[in-house]
């Protein structure tokens, strides 16, 4: 059973401050891709956060409300 109906989940995303959360997560992103591309090589463990940080932003973002399960 979902907690969110497809129309709540609309009217959160159209949101404002929703729309600025995301806004902001995107930015975050290419800031990131940023940092990669003049630092990449220098620290690979820096690089693996950065790598992780971007996919996890970018799985956030790519969610869909038809992606939640029905199961219990």
């Amino acid at each position: 059973m979902s907690i969110i109906t497809k129309s709540e989940w609309l009217d959160w995303k159209s949101n404002p401050v929703t729309r600025a959360f995301y806004a902001a997560c995107k930015e975050r992103v290419e800031d990131s891709k940023d940092i990669l591309a003049t630092s990449a090589g220098m620290d690979s463990d820096n690089d693996n956060f950065m790598r992780g940080f971007i996919s996890a932003y970018n799985e956030m973002n790519e969610f869909r409300i038809e992606d939640l399960s029905d199961e219990d």
